[in-house]
């Protein structure tokens, strides 16, 4: 009988060798629209949303006055509006933030989260899918794009997005055509290893790709680029809220902590919220997240990590409260190279 590890072993194969198959449809979808919308969202978050021509996408963060993370967007121009697509936990959080402005200027923001379902493809064979689905290449994947295509007759607006150092697509469908697609992505993807893979699995593939995870690994306890989020940030751009500080921090040095790796001698992952402790003897930070790696066959965990003691190989002792809980050497993200060169 199969295991309940063989079952995950084989779903994050899937993920490092094929297709895997993730439901983010509870993901935050909103629409901004109108004359002045581009010009608004510019000004609320970190990247640059203006140089977005129909097609393209950006990721961006939303900064409070101190430059910490509000919240992350994936922000893509379609051609007849912005579609941003948002960790769920931000949802009404944004949605109120936009929503407070549509009175004093010409744009409007419609929450979309519940009409459309949002199905994703994670792995090195994504794009190849893709392609099948649609009859159609798809051209740099590992760009942030989107564009209208059918599967099947269905119409489905496919955005590149890696999720976890894979090559990965997501896909926007109407809610109520979610589950013929996946069944047609399970069914024409058998060849290239497609299956339907658990947020288990996916966590792990994450974690070992160094991506934060909002709620867990960044938000608003974390200046943005304290997150390793540096691809959120233009710098070039005009004013945005928490711009000052997240402009100090990268020209005059760096943050006073860091996401960073850790490679765990320990019997389990150490819990979120375990003391990374210096062996002189002081704090040097905290556990955000861990794991068993499948691909490096040991525990590891990401966590925050003053800037005294960032460099590779910088070996700590890890407490869970006054108990030791094992040892970690610090690493460069990502634990494993990503695929998607």
């Amino acid at each position: 009988m199969t295991t309940n590890l063989e079952n995950l072993r084989a779903e994050y194969d899937a993920i490092r060798d094929g297709v895997g198959l993730l439901d983010f449809s509870t993901a935050a979808k909103l629409h901004v629209s109108g004359k002045n919308a581009v010009q608004f969202l510019n000004g609320q978050v970190s990247n640059d949303v203006k140089t977005l021509d129909a097609g393209d996408g950006v990721l961006a963060a939303f900064p409070t006055l101190q430059g910490k993370l509000m919240a992350l967007a994936r922000i893509y121009n379609t051609g007849t509006q912005l579609l941003l697509e948002l960790d769920s936990i931000n949802r009404e959080k944004i949605f109120k933030n936009l929503s407070r402005f549509v009175p004093a200027g010409d744009f409007f923001v419609n929450d979309v989260s519940d009409q459309f379902a949002l199905v994703s493809l994670q792995g090195p064979r994504a794009a190849d899918l893709i392609e099948r689905l649609t009859d159609q290449p798809f051209a740099n994947p590992e760009q942030r794009k989107i564009s209208e295509r059918k599967i099947a007759y269905l119409p489905v607006r496919v955005a590149s997005h890696s999720r976890c150092g894979e090559i990965g697509f997501d896909l926007f469908v109407v809610a109520e055509s979610a589950r013929k697609l996946t069944g047609l992505i399970l069914t024409r993807g058998r060849d290239f290893g497609a299956r339907e893979v658990s947020l288990e699995a996916f966590e792990i593939a994450r974690i070992e790709s160094g991506v934060p995870r909002e709620g867990v690994d960044a938000g608003e306890n974390y200046i943005v680029l304290e997150s390793d989020l540096e691809s959120a940030v233009s710098y070039t751009k005009g004013c945005y809220l928490g711009q000052e500080i997240i402009a100090r921090i990268h020209w005059r040095g760096q943050p006073a902590k860091r996401l960073r790796g850790l490679l765990v001698e320990s019997d389990q992952p150490p819990q979120p919220g375990s003391e990374i402790q210096a062996e002189d003897g002081k704090k040097a930070g905290e556990i955000t997240s861990s794991t068993y790696s499948f691909a490096l066959d040991r525990n590891i965990a990401l966590g925050y990590v003053h800037r005294y003691y960032l460099d590779p190989g910088t070996r700590f002792i890890l407490k869970h409260g006054d108990a030791e809980a094992g040892r970690a050497e610090l690493v460069e993200l990502p634990f494993i190279p990503s695929t998607k060169q």
